[in-house]
């Protein structure tokens, strides 16, 4: 009996209904076709049906004819952009030059589709084919953060976005009276929303409960605040979607992190202070750092209203490191 593959289990395995991608990519070095050869390997592991030449051709193959497999619509085309495949597909050139002849007139065809995944592993730009699709590419080319742009790219082939598209809300211009149409704008939850995986917010944490929502999807974060004194806020993990919340002390950005795993998430309640930062575990898994830069009461704001203005980031992955910092 042969070995069970310690990788994956391939039973009841549905490959009509898997994503199929084409790996183009050019031959630049031994180096950076073991690279592809590994990408193209793992993605299959993860269920992504990736063709490529490696292990689709043999001695004798038609090589046109595998690489005419690029205009087939039932696959998105991974092109694998170095300087070498910008060049050979510009000119073009060889074999990349080849399937950028034969994949144009596909997407001259398809204009708003997203047929051609740009995955950028070296240089500063794209072929010129690639047209509007230029715009958008995955990042490969830092080792360091390859986790998190792996995950980025499964989620693209298997239609799962990091940040989904919200659902439509109703028009609250109709059937309420013109006088309450100004306030249920202005308190509308949607105010108190920072959908990306990292940015800064500010607001009032006496209004929605003290509630701010962070990331989308299965990367949400909802965080309570509520009044503990000038400078310091508490931060609750009451009400929200957290598994845990642990204080991190004088820690002004994720250098000052390391591992969000080593601080104690065992209280429902964290106080910070301006200069400390909070780390989050959601639900699924995801973990969160928020960073505290100021925190007014309504008795120290100016405006006479409590305001904590904060930046955040959140981990792709569900890697919980966040900078450099390492236990010894």
């Amino acid at each position: 009996m042969a070995e069970e593959s310690w990788l994956m289990n391939v039973q009841g395995v549905d490959e009509q209904a898997a994503p199929k991608v084409f790996v183009s990519y050019s031959w630049d070095s031994e180096q950076h076709q073991t690279w592809v050869l590994q990408l193209a390997h793992r993605l299959r592991a993860d269920g992504v049906d990736a063709v490529l030449d490696q292990w689709d051709t043999r001695l004798g193959s038609d090589l046109a004819l595998f690489m005419e497999s690029a205009a087939n619509l039932e696959y998105r085309v991974l092109a694998i952009v170095t300087e070498s495949y910008v060049a050979k597909s510009d000119i073009p050139q060889g074999g990349v030059g080849y399937e950028r002849r034969v994949i144009t007139p596909t997407l001259m065809n398809d204009l708003l589709g997203h047929r051609v995944v740009p995955v950028l592993r070296s240089g500063a730009s794209l072929p010129i084919f690639m047209g509007a699709n230029a715009t958008k590419y995955i990042d490969f080319r830092d080792d360091d953060v390859y986790e998190e742009s792996y995950v980025e790219l499964l989620r693209d082939l298997h239609g799962m976005p990091v940040l989904e598209k919200p659902p439509l809300g109703f028009n609250p211009f109709i059937g309420s009276a013109a006088e309450d149409v100004d306030a249920a704008v202005r308190e509308s939850r949607a105010r108190y929303v920072s959908p990306a995986v990292t940015g800064e917010f500010e607001f009032d944490y006496e209004n929605n409960d003290g509630r701010y929502l962070l990331g989308a999807g299965e990367t949400e974060f909802v965080v309570r605040f509520g009044t503990a004194g000038h400078g310091s806020i508490h931060a609750y993990t009451d009400g929200t979607n957290l598994k845990s919340l642990a204080l991190v002390r004088q820690a002004s950005g994720p250098e000052g992190v390391g591992d969000a795993s080593a601080y104690d998430g065992s209280s429902r309640v964290r106080t910070p202070q301006t200069g400390d930062a909070i780390v989050l575990r959601n639900a699924h898994d995801y973990w969160a750092a928020v960073f505290i830069d100021e925190v007014l009461t309504r008795h120290t704001s100016p405006s006479g209203c409590a305001n904590l203005k904060a930046r955040y980031v959140i981990q792709g992955a569900r890697s919980r490191y966040f900078g450099p910092i390492t236990s010894e």
